[in-house]
């Protein structure tokens, strides 16, 4: 029975050379290449496919439907990703959603042949570089969830929390959105709960450290006053 790999990477030349390899090694007999998810089938799966082989880059976990269908895949297929160098939260997302072979980009052949073999076989299996980069997410924990909980807030409130670190009063930044300074101070104290915090320099530590401040000063366009909508998530 023939074994085929599917290779989901918007890299051509990157995908082209790992068939090459892989089929060197003899540990597939077809090879089928994709640039988006979107492109998999039931065809494709039904088609003796062994492995799915996926670019880290087109998995966008700030959208519910990337983690399903990555999920519902895993259920089916195995899947091996290939990791770009975006940050610790997306690695810690991609292995929450139950992947568990993950390679860097720029692997070792040695590790990439292992890395499908595992993969195939349904084991667990992180390249060296990717396999740090776990070990520190581990002792990082606190700060990953801390980041997590920070980027589902809704806009209203990360706008309360940068404007706070702007060392905006309450009366301040109640005249900015249109509500009352009594609503702006239920909300600091509903977001002192939330992020587990005692006071405002807490709320400031918080939104220094999860990096929300950073992107409002390098993208103040996205925090614009008249997006913040009347309502928030708390």
């Amino acid at each position: 029975m023939q074994k085929q790999v599917i290779i989901c990477d918007q890299q051509k030349l990157y995908a082209m050379g790992c068939h090459s390899l892989l089929k060197n090694k003899s540990l597939f007999d077809k090879y089928c290449q994709i640039e988006t998810l979107d492109q998999i089938n039931d065809k494709l799966l039904n088609d003796h496919a062994k492995l799915l082989i996926v670019d880290s880059g087109l998995l966008a976990f700030n959208e519910p439907s990337a983690v399903y269908k990555i999920t519902e895949l895993n259920k089916v297929i195995p899947i091996m990703v290939v990791f770009n160098e975006e940050d610790d939260l997306q690695l810690y997302q991609l292995i929450d959603s139950g992947v568990s072979v993950v390679v860097a980009r720029n692997v070792s052949q040695e590790e990439y042949i292992k890395a499908t073999e595992m993969a195939c076989e349904g084991k667990i299996y992180f390249c060296s570089t990717i396999a740090h980069r776990v070990f520190d997410l581990v002792n990082q924990m606190d700060k990953i969830k801390m980041i997590e909980r920070v980027n589902n807030l809704a806009f209203y409130d990360k706008y309360i929390l940068v404007r706070i670190c702007d060392e905006a009063s309450s009366k301040q930044i109640a005249a900015e959105v249109g509500h009352s300074k009594r609503t702006i101070e239920g909300h600091r104290t509903k977001l002192m709960q939330l992020l587990e915090v005692k006071n405002l320099a807490g709320l400031v530590k918080v939104t220094l450290n999860t990096k929300l401040y950073d992107d409002y000063l390098t993208n103040p366009g996205l925090y614009d006053v008249t997006l913040c909508a009347k309502t928030s998530a708390l």
